[in-house]
């Protein structure tokens, strides 16, 4: 082999191991983690859609410094995949979001579903005004008084190297 054959094959390796070490940090992250801490916001806001059904609700849901559920949702994800890649943020989102989904689902078929409309809607406005709400009010003020907690918990998922302490 030539000497210019060996320079690009010294040059092809270094790139091939610098690529592998850029992309193991990136493997490191602890997505799952990040779709955990976003969860409960898109919860809330999944609850707050359902609700919103309720002509009440608009005026009667829970505010908190952010301003509605989806005003807290969009500031936590925010937070959660801020210097995330493109692919781990979508990760991280539809993660958060199909989780967010099943437990609304589930909340429904257990609490508000039933086989006379009017009792469904009864059930239905109980449920948003009960649960739902302290739900919602529960994930804006935990999110209020411990945020930098949060965002400690958030940095550590994010830290490349070991993740086997998840916050």
């Amino acid at each position: 082999m030539s000497l210019t054959g060996n320079r690009r094959l010294y040059a092809t390796v270094a790139s091939v191991l610098a690529l592998a070490s850029t992309s193991g940090a990136a493997w490191a992250r602890d997505l799952p983690a990040l779709a955990r801490l976003l969860t409960p916001s898109y919860t809330a806001m999944s609850y707050a859609g359902v609700c919103a059904m309720q002509r009440q609700w608009t005026a009667a849901q829970p505010r908190g410094t952010y301003g509605t559920a989806v005003h807290y949702a969009e500031h936590i994800k925010n937070e959660v995949i801020a210097s995330l890649s493109h692919d781990d943020a979508r990760t991280v989102l539809t993660a958060a979001a199909d989780r967010a989904r099943r437990d609304a689902r589930k909340q429904l078929r257990d609490n508000v579903m039933a086989s006379d409309k009017q009792e469904e809607d009864a059930r239905l406005t109980a449920w948003c005004v009960g649960y739902a709400s302290d739900f919602i009010a529960g994930v804006m003020r935990r999110h209020d008084a411990d945020h930098a907690s949060f965002l400690d918990r958030v940095r550590l998922a994010k830290k490349p190297g070991d993740t086997t302490q998840n916050p």
